[in-house]
C-alpha cells in the first residue's frame, strides 16, 4: 500500500463527513478497506442521529476527485450487515479481493448473529462463511492487520460479552480457520489503537495504553 493510501486510510479511521450524493453525515467507529482503488467505508455510529450505522458505500479513488463534493457510490440497500460500532475488517481472502469484517458492537442481539461477514466487490453480494476451529468471543474496537499469507489478525479490543482477556485472534481468510497468536510477552491490554503491517513481517501499534509496541507474527 503506497504513502498516499495509508494516510487516505488513516484520515477516515478518524472521522468522515460525507457531503456527496448521500444524505450528510457524521460518522465514527467505521470501517474503512481499500479494494482494487475503492475506499469501502462501513457501519460506525452517527454522530448527529446518536445511532448506530448500516450504510455502505465506496469512494473510487482510481479518478481524480474534488474533497467538498465527494461522488460516494451508496450500496446500503445490498447491505446484510446489522447496525454496527467498532468492526474490524481486511482485504483478504483466496482471491485477495474479498471484504472480511469481523466483530463489532450492535443494538441487535450479537448471539445470534454471525461474527464475520464477507463481501464480493465483482458480485457485490455480502456473505456469512463457515469458520472452523474454536469460535472467538465477540470484540470491538480493535484493528484488523492481514499479512501476505490471507491471516488476519485481531489483537485485545473489547469483548462482548464483559470479559477482559488479552488474546491475538487469529483468522486465516484463505482457508477460513479460527487460530491464537503467542501471548509471550504480551503488553497491556488496549483499544482505539493504530496498527500497520512492517515488511519484517512484524505489526506494529501505537495506541491509548501504550507508546509503541512490535508483535511477531506466529501462532502457539
Amino acid at each position: 500500500m503506497s504513502q498516499k493510501y495509508i494516510i487516505l486510510y488513516l484520515i477516515f479511521q478518524l472521522l468522515v463527513e460525507i457531503n456527496c450524493q448521500m444524505s450528510p453525515m457524521q460518522i465514527s467507529g467505521h470501517t474503512a478497506t481499500l479494494i482494487n482503488n475503492k475506499l469501502y467505508i462501513l457501519g460506525g455510529f452517527d454522530i448527529v442521529k446518536h445511532l448506530y450505522s448500516k450504510d455502505f458505500f465506496y469512494l473510487d479513488i482510481s479518478v481524480p476527485f474534488n474533497t467538498k463534493k465527494l461522488l460516494w457510490q451508496d450500496l446500503s440497500s445490498i447491505n446484510t450487515v446489522p447496525a454496527h460500532y467498532g468492526a474490524a475488517s481486511v482485504k483478504g481472502g483466496t482471491d485477495n479481493n474479498t471484504l472480511y469484517v469481523y466483530g463489532g458492537l450492535s443494538s441487535v442481539n450479537t448471539a445470534t448473529t454471525p461474527l464475520v461477514y464477507t463481501f464480493n466487490p465483482q458480485a457485490n453480494m455480502w456473505s456469512t462463511p463457515k469458520i472452523a476451529g474454536t469460535n472467538p468471543i465477540r470484540k470491538w474496537d480493535l484493528t484488523g492487520i492481514i499479512d501476505s499469507n490471507g491471516k488476519m489478525y485481531l489483537w485485545n479490543g473489547l469483548p462482548t460479552p464483559s470479559k477482559n482477556e488479552n488474546e491475538m485472534i487469529i483468522l486465516d481468510t484463505i482457508n477460513n480457520i479460527w487460530g491464537r497468536g503467542s501471548l509471550i510477552d504480551v503488553p497491556t491490554p488496549n483499544i482505539f489503537y493504530g496498527a500497520t503491517l512492517l515488511s519484517n513481517n512484524n505489526i506494529i501499534y501505537m495506541g491509548k495504553q501504550v507508546i509503541l509496541i512490535v508483535l511477531k507474527l506466529f501462532i502457539v
